[in-house]
Formats: structure tokens, C-alpha cells, sequence
């Protein structure tokens, strides 16, 4: 695997693991993998944990290795990208059966703390009436 393909890998799965601990310190219930706090914690360190590891021992595991600055930039936002598409789709197929939205949704993100990205995004576009 190249060093690029592992840095991505890495930052996107540490994204994923930042997002999460965010989302649970906001009470956003439709980004979470886990409607329990203690899960969703664990979950956050498994996450991140990989990425701190490799990134703190980078020189170990790649003596020679570098990634250019530029192509570094690109790649940590493409996968930090990545990583909010997949929480916005995997909270949304968790959460679609646990949460039932209540009353209209608000025009920001606060419209995640009781209902899903796909069900705030119905809601708003496509269900008006």
C-alpha cells in the first residue's frame, strides 16, 4: 500500500472518530453510530486511536517516506470530506427506525438532534406542503 493510500486511510477513519465525539458532545442524534454514550465513546476511541498511533510514529514505520505538502492538503480534505458524507449516510440508515422526528425542522444543524440528514433533508425539500 502506498504512503499516500495510508495516509488517507487513516485521516478518514480518524475524521469519522472526531465527527463521532463531536456529534455526542452536541446531542446530535442522527450523526451517531450508537444512541449510548459509553458505545459511542468506545467507538470514537477505536476510531482515532489508528491514526494517532501511525501519525505520532510516522518516522518509524517510514524512515524515508514523505508526502509533499500540496498532495498532503488534498488528501487530509478529501478524506475529512468523505468522512462527514459517511457519517451523514451511515447516522442516517442507523438511526432511520430509532428516531421519529417531531414538529418542523429547524433551517441548521439542529434539526439533527431528533431526526436524520435524509429525514431533515425530506422534510425540508421535498415534503413541503
Amino acid at each position: 500500500m502506498s504512503l499516500a493510500t495510508e495516509y488517507f486511510i487513516l485521516v478518514f477513519i480518524a475524521a469519522l472518530g472526531f465527527i463521532q465525539i463531536a456529534a455526542l458532545r452536541s446531542h446530535l442524534k442522527g450523526l451517531l453510530f450508537s444512541q449510548n454514550p459509553i458505545v459511542n465513546y468506545v467507538i470514537s476511541g477505536l476510531l482515532i486511536a489508528p491514526g494517532a498511533i501511525f501519525f505520532f510514529t510516522w518516522n518509524y514505520h517510514n524512515p524515508v517516506g514523505i508526502i509533499e505538502g500540496a498532495q498532503q492538503a488534498e488528501l487530509f480534505a478529501i478524506a475529512a470530506a468523505l468522512a462527514v458524507a459517511a457519517t451523514l449516510i451511515l447516522g442516517s440508515v442507523l438511526n432511520y427506525r430509532r428516531l421519529k422526528p417531531v414538529g418542523p425542522p429547524s433551517g441548521s444543524i439542529e434539526a439533527l438532534k431528533d431526526r436524520t440528514f435524509f429525514q431533515a433533508f425530506l422534510e425540508r425539500y421535498l415534503w413541503k406542503s
